[in-house]
């Protein structure tokens, strides 16, 4: 059987309700799919007089916290450090539409391991052309695996947005293309648009899957 982990990917902004964006992100990963072993991966950047208490209450809540120097740093050593066949790569305010995924995370990954896809995403918009994927033709495929079929659309697009990736596949090559560089940068850039295809969850036109709830802002 496949087996799949959880990062979680954080940084210590100014906003007083930081716990409460990604305990809400986690309930809402655990309600969507089930839960499994989860790190979370916090970057000090930009609040970094406040990052040790915030590591602090993240420890009441996860196993394991580990202290990065951005999003890419932590991303890379999530891969590197895991040993699961697949990884879920979430960043920290993200809500999932539980009414909308309608397969389990072992469905996912049989698919994922049949067709041949490395990165599936699950969109913050309708699966349309546009933002990032505005010039890119988008095309619509199906698989069916034991007791279940899925639906996806083919995309050059590897976007940061929530998503599960085969880590012998970024072990094997993804990996060295990732830049460790401050803030949000190093990773979506670098992959997308390039001689990659990835897969996002759902038909054409099929609704958002995911909101992104922007804890930067969150009140």
């Amino acid at each position: 059987m496949k087996t799949i982990s959880l990062n979680i990917f954080t940084n210590c902004t100014t906003s007083k309700s930081k716990m409460t964006v990604i305990e809400r992100t986690y309930k809402s990963f655990i309600d969507t799919f089930e839960k499994i072993p989860v790190t979370v991966w916090c970057d000090p950047n930009p609040n970094k007089f406040q990052c040790n208490e915030y590591i602090a209450e993240l420890r009441k809540v996860f196993p394991i916290v580990n202290k990065t120097q951005s999003l890419s740093d932590g991303y890379v050593k999530s891969i590197i450090n895991s040993t699961t066949d697949y990884i879920f790569q979430l960043e920290w305010d993200w809500q999932f539409r539980s009414d909308l995924i309608c397969h389990s995370l072992t469905e996912i990954m049989d698919c994922m391991s049949s067709v041949g896809i490395y990165h599936l995403r699950f969109n913050k918009r309708a699966n349309v052309k546009d933002g990032w994927e505005k010039n890119v033709n988008l095309a619509q495929y199906s698989h069916t695996g034991p007791g279940y079929t899925i639906q996806y659309c083919t995309t050059n697009v590897l976007s940061n947005n929530p998503h599960i990736i085969d880590r012998k596949k970024y072990i094997g090559g993804l990996i060295s293309r990732i830049k460790v560089k401050p803030g949000s940068l190093g990773i979506e850039e670098e992959l997308s648009r390039k001689d990659l295809t990835g897969a996002i969850y759902g038909k054409i036109n099929y609704p958002a899957c995911v909101i992104h709830s922007d804890g930067r802002h969150a009140k």
